[in-house]
């Protein structure tokens, strides 16, 4: 007999959790240009996922979360450059106390980006996962050194299906 059941996500090695992170939202009139214009090392931002290609209102929150790499932020960069991610799907244990944030490849690995035990982180991820809904399964991830907003390392706009 054939085990049809996807493996569980891997855990991220130690040297690709960034310092911190966060949710985060732009409107989707603002994706494109805020981020087309960025100079950056890494970038995945696909034609068919053009928030105006999807046919979506221009002021429609777009969700995302940015990781703060701090040191490692090349390396993190380099990982999810070699990836290609595909979409970050919340998994809430406790809706109201305690989740985590999965990472689908274009491989169809996964791995587990974050976990928390926050009422209002667990709060975020909720607004998080009902935004990505409105706006067709679209959101990014975004890479910063730091939270000081001058540099970005790499973008990816994703979809989740």
């Amino acid at each position: 007999m054939v085990n049809s059941l996807p493996s569980p996500p891997q855990p991220l090695p130690d040297r690709l959790l960034g310092e911190s992170w966060q949710f985060v939202a732009l409107p989707a009139q603002d994706i494109w240009p805020y981020f087309g214009d960025r100079p950056m090392r890494y970038q995945a931002m696909p034609e068919h996922l053009s928030p105006l290609r999807l046919g979506l209102a221009a002021d429609l929150p777009i969700p995302g979360v940015v990781i703060y790499g701090g040191r490692q932020c090349r390396f993190i960069g380099e990982w999810l450059a070699e990836q290609q991610p595909k979409s970050l799907v919340y998994i809430a244990e406790d809706p109201q106390q305690s989740g985590g944030l999965v990472l689908h490849t274009q491989n169809g690995d996964r791995w587990v980006m974050v976990t928390f035990k926050d009422g209002e982180m667990a709060t975020a991820a909720g607004v998080f996962s009902q935004r990505q809904q409105k706006a067709k399964g679209l959101h990014f991830l975004w890479l910063q050194p730091d939270n000081s907003g001058v540099t970005t390392t790499g973008v990816w706009l994703l979809q989740k299906s």
